[in-house]
């Protein structure tokens, strides 16, 4: 750390008068007090390049899951945490859930422990707009140094206030965060004064954002409220000083949910009303714990309660063991929890005031054992054996003896006469990564799981191209279970590359799933392109990729999907994006709540209207050609959003095997791939894309893939504008695992095309050459060829009516069908299994879905006249305009282009 200098000289707050209005500014400040600065002492720094990583302050900032700093924001830490207070403008959001956090602590964890899991804490509940900055310093020896823009200061106690000014009925509210050394809590104080000349009415509230796996519960005994969570080891809480918490039951814990707001009492009221010229404060502390545990016995020791001492080692017959949650339970009920060091210990310190005290201590593969504490309230020193758990050993290879990804069940056996049920395990939640539940990701297929002795079924998967392996292992306490097999790649897809355009991990603000976990589950899916696209933020995977060591194993560029609020038209993904890392949003645009189509049209041309593909979401695309307001009647929709538009949404992919029933209600339109075809009819060139949008990471991504054409089959050679401009023209085949593959040639077998492709056949008769490969874990068992979006009846081949045209062999279907045509048509070309399903390869939620694929259309023009759509709507009348609105895409050549030539063979 810098010796501290001159602390807050560059700039001081204006000096405010009792009753006085805007004129009184500082407007919204940011005041740094610092007394007498010492060696360790505590400090605020605004996040500079210099805080960046591999700059000279890189380890100042805090680490985490949730993590959402960036340039501008102010760090205010001291020996103990560290906290993040985001920079005071009405801009600043988070993330796309996280908004409006301005002055807010955005990051809090321990310095020794760090592990931010917090997404926001909002004073006053996010009720007064913070959005300008200043700075002071005061007390003996403080010292600062920069203007607002770039503060920093050093003491034995440091404050950073955030004022916001007042309007109409509300106050002028000031924030202060204040550290002093040693510390481990923010005091965070609230000052709200009336300027106005009628009395106001205030509410004393705060809110926290912490998601999805956290609870949230008070003690009144002890005066304060937690968000506890027990798997990612965090927990924060909020206990007022001169105040009580309103709503808590006097002799329990009151659970709550924990996005409500705090609100806090002052001589019994919340509501608190201020005369004219006249203020009130309302003090609290904001802590950061490893676990709660150690949470409420902070709290406890500062409410003075009498506090026993545990210090308990847990321990196998092979040393300490980590990560062991210990529970602390007495005869009124459970108290809290937290997990063992690396060495296998852990701190407790317990109210004396419960005699009953019970600890249960349970780890992966070791069962729980109990253990009932003494009553006489006397520290102890405390072990607790557990037996050894099984150890699964894993050495999957791919055919060469090497090592290869792979995703790796483990579903414990049914009673049977061989031996007693076995459970499946739970190595963690859904939000984490590598161990997930009962499967373990692994970047090389060489890993060791601790396991609960019994007998298992495992699964080895490694995406459809591959065959899994099925085995049973039986798992003995204490031993090594080897688990050794090869991977074998049987599916042939020279020339095509699996993608998912679109998926999203913690940083997206709608879940909280480890950005890491979800790319070890694209990796272990063997899905080699992959762009990053988090809701409303450009990031990026490439330093997961680099830190597993296998960026020659998986492509991907930045990209984000712009999330507007009107649903479901008005989300867009897009990639490649200009990354600006450390900046607000990734530096990637703002959404448009308003018009869909002037937010696609800004996301579409933004870097300068760069090459990029522009993806649809999920669109009710009825909603989109021709009913806006989704009322049944028609008007323009948003059909102008097409014109920026490269590529839709379709899936399920299933779907277009089934039958659309008419529309009884517009709100629920008919299935996205018909309608998809029907646009097809109307003249629209939009391919058609399947994709996961996974949120969380067991089995989330992997389910659904797209096959784009590619001029190399190596992730590491390929370039993001290869899988643009072949996504642009549809060179895709959609599909949640066969390999499907169309090829359409003349009569005189001299011109080609494939999906996406046009070709010009005179003689009215163009042959199909279909193919379809399958993996051993499932099958296909028909084939249909759609006419214009109509399927054919004389070119449907299910297996039941021409075996020969099938077989059990990896390629289930190969024959060239003849196509007789009157008129210009498109062909697009699906396989299903009717009779078969993915199985638990993917995982419980897709186990069954009937396999399925579904190419993009060849368009086959027979009068050498130019491609003409028939205009069918399939039987199913929907609003629409007269012309369709189409995207034109410019590229290096300087040509537009809408869709592909056709190719020539040599």
């Amino acid at each position: 750390m810098n010796p501290p200098q001159d602390l807050c000289a560059a700039l001081r707050l204006a000096p405010r008068r009792r009753g006085a209005s805007a004129s009184l500014l500082p407007v919204v400040a940011l005041l740094l007090t610092c007394v007498g600065a010492i060696a360790t002492a505590a400090e605020v720094h605004t996040i500079d390049e210099s805080f960046l990583p591999g700059g000279e302050h890189a380890s100042l900032p805090p680490a985490g899951k949730e993590a959402d700093w960036i340039l501008g924001d102010h760090i205010i830490r001291n020996d103990r945490i560290v906290a993040v207070v985001a920079k005071p403008v009405a801009t600043r959001n988070a993330n796309m859930t996280v908004r409006n956090v301005g002055g807010c602590v955005i990051d809090l964890t321990t310095v020794d422990e760090p592990n931010d899991q917090l997404s926001a804490y909002y004073p006053g509940g996010g009720r007064h707009t913070m959005n300008r900055g200043g700075v002071t310093a005061s007390g003996k020896g403080a010292s600062s140094a920069g203007g607002v823009d770039s503060l920093t200061a050093s003491g034995e106690s440091v404050g950073l206030i955030m004022v916001a000014l007042p309007a109409a009925g509300t106050p002028l509210v000031e924030v202060t965060y204040s550290l002093a050394d040693g510390d481990d809590f923010l005091t965070v104080t609230s000052r709200y004064e009336n300027p106005h000349q009628e009395a106001i009415t205030v509410e004393l509230e705060d809110r926290v954002r912490a998601d999805r796996s956290f609870t949230a519960a008070g003690d009144a005994s002890a005066n304060i409220f937690w968000w506890d969570d027990e798997w990612f080891g965090q927990a924060y809480g909020l206990a007022p000083v001169g105040a009580t918490l309103e709503g808590l039951k006097t002799d329990e814990v009151t659970a709550r949910n924990g996005r409500d707001p705090l609100r806090y009492a002052i001589d019994g009221k919340s509501s608190i009303e201020i005369a004219p010229g006249k203020s009130v404060e309302l003090v609290r502390r904001l802590m950061p714990a490893n676990s709660l545990l150690a949470l409420r016995a902070r709290a406890a020791e500062m409410t003075g309660m009498p506090l026993r001492g545990v210090q308990l080692t847990v321990a196998d017959a092979n040393g300490g063991v980590p990560h062991a949650l210990v529970t602390a339970s007495s005869g009124a009920g459970r108290y809290a929890a937290g997990h063992t060091d690396a060495e296998g210990r852990l701190t407790l310190q317990l109210p004396s005031r419960f005699s009953d005290w019970t600890l249960s201590v349970s780890a992966v593969g070791r069962g729980e054992q109990t253990l009932d504490l003494p009553p006489n309230g006397d520290s102890l020193n405390l072990a607790v054996e557990q037996p050894l758990p099984g150890l699964v050993v894993a050495a999957i290879s791919d055919a060469s003896g090497g090592p290869i990804p792979c995703k790796v069940q483990f579903r414990g056996r049914a009673e049977d006469a061989d031996g007693p049920a076995t459970s499946d395990p739970d190595f963690g939640p859904d939000s984490t990564h590598t161990a997930i539940k009962n499967l373990r990701y692994s970047h090389d297929g060489r890993f060791t799981q601790e396991i609960a002795p019994g007998r298992y079924d495992v699964i080895i998967s490694y995406g459809p191209e591959y065959d899994a392996v099925t085995t049973t292992i039986t798992v003995k306490a204490g031993e090594e279970t080897p688990l050794a097999t090869t991977l074998t790649r049987v599916v042939d897809t020279t020339g095509w590359i699996s993608s998912d355009f679109h998926s999203h991990s913690t940083p997206s603000g709608d879940n909280t799933s480890s950005q890491f976990g979800r790319v070890q589950n694209l990796l272990c899916e063997q899905l080699e392109f992959n762009p990053c696209t988090e809701h409303n933020r450009i990031s990026s995977y490439v330093p997961h990729l680099e830190t597993l060591g296998v960026s020659h194993l998986m492509a991907t560029c930045t990209g984000m999907e712009l999330t507007g609020s009107l649903l479901p038209v008005n989300h867009q993904n897009a990639f490649p994006l200009v990354e600006k890392r450390f900046t607000q949003d990734g530096g990637g645009p703002v959404v448009n709540n308003e018009d869909p189509v002037r937010q696609v049209e800004r996301l579409a041309l933004w870097d300068d209207g760069a090459e990029k593909l522009v993806q649809m979401n999920h669109p009710n695309l009825v909603q989109v050609l021709g009913d806006r307001d989704t009322d049944g009647t028609p008007d323009a929709g948003f059909e102008a959003m097409l014109g920026f538009v490269d590529v839709i949404e379709v899936h399920p992919p299933a779907q277009i095997f089934q039958k659309q029933a008419a529309l009884e209600d517009p709100r629920k339109p008919p299935a996205t791939i018909f309608t998809w075809m029907q646009m097809l009819n109307l003249g629209y060139r939009v391919p058609g894309v399947v994709n996961t949008d996974a949120h969380y990471n067991f089995h989330g991504s992997g389910w659904l893939r797209n096959y784009i054409k590619s001029p190399t089959d190596d992730p590491a050679e390929i370039e993001v504008s290869d899988v643009v401009r072949a996504s642009e023209l549809g060179e895709i085949v959609m599909t949640n695992g066969p390999f499907l593959e169309v090829l359409a040639r003349t009569g005189d077998d001299e011109t080609v095309a494939g999906p996406g492709g046009h070709i010009t056949a005179v003689d009215q008769e163009v042959v199909l050459s279909v193919r379809v490969q399958c993996p051993n874990w499932f099958d296909i068992d028909r084939v249909q060829v759609f006419v214009n979006g109509r399927p054919n009846a004389a070119l449907n081949f299910p297996r039941r009516e021409n075996p020969e045209l099938f077989s059990r062999d990896v390629i289930r279907f190969e024959h060239t069908i003849p196509v007789l045509l009157e008129n210009d048509a498109h062909l697009i070309v699906a396989t299903i299994g009717e009779e078969s399903k993915l199985g638990m390869v993917m995982g419980p939620d897709h186990a069954e879905s009937k396999p399925v694929a579904v190419s993009n259309p060849i368009f086959v023009d027979v009068d050498a006249n130019g491609f003409t759509p028939n205009g069918d709507l399939l039987d199913l009348p929907i609003p629409h305009p007269e012309q369709p609105t189409m995207r034109k895409h410019s590229h290096e050549n300087g040509h537009a282009h809408e869709h592909s030539p056709a190719t020539r063979r040599p």
